[in-house]
């Protein structure tokens, strides 16, 4: 049976999880290859880049019953360099020990992925950046 939360409290408890669980330290690291399952599975891609992410690492917007959605708009992350060639498949948000707290798509600037970054394919020794990470609870 599939179940679908519609309930604004729940969906704001999912992004303040996601913000509390970030904590100190936090980075966001890009993948080649598929997103898998949840981000407690084990990588399988190549690492293509690491970005070190703000402490608090964002901000949550409730949602509001019957309209937009709660949101977790991330604050700044600092650029890296990548340490591979490769197009990224999805981001994931590391803790500072190592543990996996959500897996993200991403796209180009100006397009709909949770993380959208500049550039979009990314290149060993070169500037990455993300635009923005937003991440929506649908």
């Amino acid at each position: 049976m599939l179940c679908t939360f519609n309930n604004v409290t729940v969906k704001t408890g999912r992004a303040e999880y996601v913000l509390t669980n970030a904590g100190s330290g936090s980075v966001i690291k890009f993948y080649t290859g598929p997103q898998p399952s949840d981000a407690s599975v084990a990588v399988t891609g190549t690492l293509l880049a690491t970005l070190a992410c703000s402490y608090p690492f964002g901000t949550v917007t409730s949602g509001i019953s019957g309209g937009q959605s709660a949101y977790l708009t991330a604050g700044p992350i600092t650029s890296g360099m990548g340490v591979f060639t490769g197009t990224p498949g999805f981001a994931r948000l590391w803790t500072s020990g190592g543990i996996g707290v959500v897996d993200l798509d991403c796209s180009a600037s100006g397009g709909s992925g949770a993380v959208t970054m500049t550039p979009d394919t990314i290149t060993l020794n070169a500037p990455v950046s993300i635009s923005t990470l937003i991440i929506t609870e649908g």
